[in-house]
């Protein structure tokens, strides 16, 4: 996207007030791309409504006619086209042949029961995404993911890259222990389970250990403490960032994070954003249904309550406009590609930084693994992240007449290094499969990487590859 475009880097913003003016008139830009076609025998049909009532958010799900879950079957495809971001090169909706075959087999059976018509909607649109996901709320929940969740790669050595340099393999002096210390425990009132969202610890040696088990906005007053955290690690000779377990949320507070370890110029993600009255409902719907499940502490309410004023806004505004216009709002979809963020800090990164993975770090977590992989420095241990980075931002609905729920996200992220692919997630440049996995990772950060480890250059450019 053009320097001029008010979207300058990924915001999977569960908390971010976004102005409905900018976003409009951004729909409005010529840097916009345009929408995938519609089939040359479906005229665009007005503007549907796609905002579940309060009450039916998690509503108990129902068996229907053919004929009903034919609509809802259009009502899906309709939200496909309009809201899924989907995966570069990919079109975000299936077939008309595929449609057609659907059709077919709803039309051979005089009724659905809910899990038969999430499981043919989940055949029909499935993608390898790690985020697309069907099903239905109500006293039984549904949860359809739309690929099989990936299988821990085999144990194996570390990968070898070609260069190391002697400062990257040299051995450091162990930093003085301070048993003295006790953790530093940052958390929201409601915790992670019983871990909380933010911790700070030492390894046996007394090397910094920050565990960071979320990016929720629900836990925005821990998450606040990340730039501080990072200023005060990356003095150190040696720290660890254990990212273990995971699973993503707002990717501002990861961003601010990296950012905050290296003054460094960082290629930043490529993205693509869905604009349009659908995407703008589904981000929405999902808003509100955490609120009504009472997923969000009370201290982070006014975030989300703010988000979800600022999403429903900017619904209204593209559907006035439509109407004004007469007919049905194109979607747009405004791409970024290319562009830096420099880093915050007084200078670069001084010690040693293991980040510590598994399967459970994926989403905002993935996207923190692209920035900071491109400050030297940085080692990525432990095993393959969960691979499910690439489309973002979830917008959630529920089909009318059924109840059958899809989630899927509204934008597109791509790693500027090329290293990310879905489902399978990031390698790490350090396989570790020991019983501590934490030591390991602080003693891999006292040592530095195994001689031949890998070294990734440094980028000097950001241009689309």
């Amino acid at each position: 996207m053009p320097a001029s475009s008010s979207l300058r880097r990924p915001r999977r913003a569960a908390t971010a007030a976004l102005s409905c003016a900018s976003l409009a008139c951004a729909a409005l830009s010529l840097s916009c791309v345009p929408a995938p076609a519609l089939s040359p025998a479906r005229e665009p049909a007005p503007l549907r409504s796609l905002r579940i009532t309060d009450g039916d958010l998690d509503g108990e799900p129902r068996t229907v006619s053919a004929a009903e879950a034919l609509r809802d079957l259009d009502d899906a495809r309709y939200a496909f086209e309009h809201a899924y971001a989907g995966l570069d090169g990919r079109s975000p909706s299936p077939s008309p042949l595929a449609i057609a075959r659907a059709q077919g087999a709803l039309r051979s059976r005089a009724a659905w029961r809910p899990a038969e018509l999430a499981r043919l909607l989940r055949d029909v649109f499935a993608a390898p995404d790690g985020h697309l996901a069907f099903g239905h709320g109500g006293r039984a929940p549904l949860r359809l993911a739309a690929t099989p969740p990936p299988a821990t790669p085999p144990p194996g050595p570390a990968p070898r890259l070609e260069r190391a340099t002697a400062a990257e393999t040299a051995p450091l002096a162990p930093p003085p222990r301070r048993r003295d210390a006790p953790p530093r425990r940052l958390d929201s009132p409601r915790r992670l389970g019983h871990s909380p969202a933010v911790e700070l610890t030492r390894s046996r040696d007394g090397v910094p250990v920050l565990a960071i088990r979320t990016f929720s906005s629900a836990a925005a007053a821990a998450l606040a403490a990340l730039p501080a955290l990072a200023a005060e690690l990356r003095r150190a000779p040696a720290f660890v960032v254990d990212l273990r377990g995971n699973a993503g949320g707002n990717y501002l507070f990861a961003e601010r994070f990296a950012l905050a370890l290296t003054d460094a110029p960082l290629c930043a993600l490529d993205e693509r954003e869905v604009l349009s009255v659908a995407a703008a409902e589904g981000r929405a719907n999902s808003v509100r249904r955490r609120l009504a499940r009472g997923d969000v502490p009370d201290e982070a309410r006014p975030r989300f309550v703010d988000h979800l004023a600022a999403l429903e806004r900017l619904a209204g505004t593209l559907r006035a406009r439509a109407l004004d216009g007469g007919a049905a709002a194109p979607r747009a979809d405004l791409t970024t590609r290319g562009a830096q963020v420099r880093g915050r800090a007084e200078g670069p990164l001084e010690g040693r930084a293991v980040f510590l993975v598994d399967r459970g770090c994926a989403s905002a977590c993935e996207m923190l693994l692209a920035l900071v992989r491109q400050i030297p420095g940085v080692l990525v241990a432990g095993q393959n992240t969960r691979g499910g980075m690439s489309v973002g931002e979830i917008a959630f609905f529920r089909l009318p007449r059924s109840g059958v729920t899809l989630s899927f996200g509204t934008r597109a992220f791509r790693d500027p290094l090329g290293d990310f692919a879905e489902l399978r997630g990031f390698e790490p440049d350090v396989r570790l499969d020991g019983a501590d996995l934490a030591e390991e990772a602080a003693s891999l950060a006292l040592r530095g990487a195994p001689s031949g480890a890998p070294r990734r250059d440094a980028r000097t450019s950001c241009a689309p590859r």
